[in-house]
């Protein structure tokens, strides 16, 4: 009779067999890894990638650029332009538009040398985000301030929110935001050791 109720007790075994985890958590360690990646590649083309020019006659010239350069041309070919663009025409998010954003940007991004130093910020923690979504560190907190900035991005640039042809801002929002609810960091990353020393919505 103890025995019976013993076997009783016993939890069942995932179907499948072999822990019936691995598969998920091996996606899970994979998308963050290819996100991770992603934000490298993105901030190698900022930070050192030589810059490439089509001359008229075909030939194509590149140049190398000092670190202070490369933060002018994305904050004046890139950044100013899509903040200006929204202070004058207030992105839509189903149909809401959104004066609010359109007023921070003016209020906070686009005076003075502002640009300039939000150019640098964004530069530098893409890199980071990189490095932090690859190695698995701090994904919680470094994924949701990803998320934050392309959903600022995606807002930015009026961007549908369900776009297939107008850029990948709002599934990037939607991946880090995955990758930071489900603490993906502790999937083959170092979070799985720092989980211990680290507050939780970090790590």
């Amino acid at each position: 009779m103890a025995a019976k109720k013993r076997s009783a007790r016993a939890p069942a075994k995932p179907a499948g067999g072999g822990g019936g985890l691995w598969a998920p958590k091996l996606g899970l360690a994979s998308l963050r890894i290819f996100v991770g990646l992603v934000f490298l590649s993105i901030a190698h083309h900022k930070l050192i990638a030589p810059l490439e020019e089509t001359q008229p006659d075909g030939t194509v010239t590149s140049y190398d650029l000092s670190l202070h350069d490369r933060i002018v041309l994305f904050a004046e070919a890139d950044l100013i332009k899509r903040v200006d663009a929204a202070i004058e025409t207030p992105p839509k998010l189903f149909g809401w538009e959104l004066r609010w954003y359109a007023d921070f940007l003016g209020a906070v991004v686009r005076p003075g040398k502002a640009p300039y130093i939000f150019a640098a910020l964004i530069i530098f923690f893409e890199a980071l985000l990189g490095i932090c979504l690859l190695l698995g560190v701090g994904t919680r907190l470094m994924a949701f301030l990803g998320a934050l900035l392309m959903l600022a991005f995606g807002l930015a640039k009026a961007l549908p929110f369900l776009t297939v042809t107008k850029g990948t801002n709002w599934y990037l929002v939607m991946i880090l935001l995955t990758l930071s609810l489900t603490a993906a960091g502790r999937v083959f990353g170092l979070d799985a050791k720092l989980r211990r020393r680290l507050p939780g919505w970090i790590s």
